[in-house]
């Protein structure tokens, strides 16, 4: 899948997936281009955890902890991600979209409901391999993040392909930025490098230094600088290398 398709050259068009063409636009399109980056780190992080995961030795507590203190970031920022986009995408969406876009909303926000659910098996697994980093345990909360992770790339893709287009034709930038901040006050102060970091690894850097745009400029001078640092070190430790 192109991360981009759904954005065009101008800003005066926006993709129809019901046609597969560019449409005019009624108003300017609202940049969506920060979701992706967000999917995209989302996307990578839980493809690597089962690996990350399978590599802990049977009885290796210390290093179950290490791996799961990770697992317990990505789960919550999926968690909050999500729970801003039943709060303030899918209403906002449902009233000003296409009368035909309810379909789509419905199946995202069904995906949502399984994704929660394999959240939950997840978190599950996750208390007992810690309790008791055995084999067993193990290689249940390998299952249960391969699944996370094929029920996450199903519902990314829709949301890119699909909701993502919509969101840029037809809501507006002050819309679109209450998402974005909703999702920012969910990452704790200690975590912020390293989740930026995460983002940094395979955003576009244009993308990057808008999500930055309102900060203070010592923190776009620094964080740009010092995230990928944080987030390498966490990969090294947590995936085996500081290039995932």
């Amino acid at each position: 899948m192109n991360n981009a398709e759904y954005i065009a050259d101008t800003d005066h068009c926006w993709w129809d997936h019901t046609r597969a063409r560019w449409v005019p636009a009624e108003r300017p399109v609202v940049d969506v281009r920060d979701m992706v980056v967000v999917h995209t780190a989302l996307l990578r992080e839980f493809r690597l955890a089962p690996a990350a995961v399978g590599r802990v030795p049977a009885g290796a507590r210390r290093a179950a902890v290490r791996v799961d203190r990770h697992l317990g970031l990505l789960c919550d920022l999926l968690h909050h991600h999500h729970a801003g986009e039943d709060e303030l995408l899918w209403p906002p969406l449902r009233a000003q979209a296409p009368a035909r876009s309810g379909v789509l909303l419905a199946e995202a926000e069904a995906q949502h409901e399984g994704l929660d659910a394999a959240l939950g098996s997840v978190a599950d697994a996750r208390r007992a391999w810690v309790e008791r980093a055995e084999l067993d345990a193990r290689d249940a909360l390998v299952e249960a993040l391969r699944e996370l992770h094929r029920l996450l790339a199903e519902h990314l893709d829709t949301e890119e392909r699909t909701l993502l287009p919509l969101a840029a034709a037809h809501l507006t930038e002050a819309q679109w930025r209450a998402v974005g901040e909703a999702g920012a006050a969910a990452v704790p102060a200690s975590a912020m490098l390293l989740v930026f970091g995460m983002f940094a690894y395979e955003g576009d850097p244009e993308v990057l230094a808008g999500m930055l745009a309102d900060a203070p400029a010592p923190v776009r001078a620094l964080v740009p600088r010092l995230a990928p640092r944080v987030y390498a070190r966490r990969a090294a430790r947590v995936h085996g290398t500081a290039r995932p």
